[in-house]
């Protein structure tokens, strides 16, 4: 499913009971921002994405839900043009870059516990 927010577009799909998130925008490239100092208001569901190398920030939006089956999530741009996006402390995520785009993937599942 694609689902556009401000300047910002979204590619959501669910497989393997997981659901993939994709955050791209005709602006420009986009990344995860993660540094205390642009965005020191970070909650411990939040992700924020950046749209790299442009001149105007996006205008700010409010909060909207989006529900995928067993899964949700919240989409807000704020003040700084920041698209954040947050999830329930339930969820499991994981962060990587698949043909060159950011991509969240949430699941329901555990992570992973190693053995010494």
């Amino acid at each position: 499913m694609q689902l556009s927010f401000g300047p910002y577009n979204l590619r959501v799909h669910e497989l393997d009971n997981k659901l993939s998130v994709q955050v791209t925008s005709d602006l420009g490239s986009v990344s995860i921002k993660e540094d205390d100092t642009i965005y020191p208001y970070n909650f411990p569901n939040g992700i924020c994405f950046q749209i790299d190398n442009i001149e105007n920030a996006p205008t700010p939006k409010g909060l909207k839900r989006y529900d995928f089956g067993d899964y949700s999530f919240i989409l807000g741009i704020n003040n700084s043009g920041l698209l954040c996006l947050f999830y329930s402390l339930k969820l499991y995520v994981n962060k990587k870059i698949i043909d060159d785009i950011y991509t969240l993937t949430l699941s329901f599942l555990t992570e992973p516990k190693t053995t010494t």
